[in-house]
């Protein structure tokens, strides 16, 4: 198994705990919100809290031509020229990876006949 198919594996199993911490959570901040509780004690003395965090908007287009809009008082035609603006005035930076590819069982026999 080549480093590349345990990294793969490992995100898979990653995904699934994920998934599976994020329905427990879900499940124990309810019975948490249902029942008024603050805290709960758990094995070996730590102690579940729920707090309460915001956290704010995304910056995507379809949010900045809404607050833009309301910037410009309604004026969508100013408003999609600044959103246009910055995208073509956006910074960009270069990042350099290597990502080795499997060949393809076809692939490989295409190879071998040359």
């Amino acid at each position: 198994m080549t480093i590349q198919e345990e990294t793969a594996a490992l995100n898979n199993e990653l995904k699934q705990r994920r998934t599976q911490s994020k329905a427990l959570k879900d499940v124990i901040l309810r019975i948490m919100e249902t029942n008024k509780v603050a805290a709960l004690n758990v094995s070996k003395g730590r102690v579940i809290q729920h707090k309460v965090s915001e956290t704010p908007e995304r910056l995507n287009n379809s949010s900045l031509l809404k607050h833009f809009r309301d910037f410009f008082n309604g004026d969508e035609v100013r408003a999609t020229a600044l959103i246009e603006y910055l995208d073509e005035h956006r910074a960009s930076s270069v990042k350099h990876d290597l990502k080795l590819q499997m060949p393809r069982a076809d692939d490989d026999v295409l190879s071998h006949r040359s």
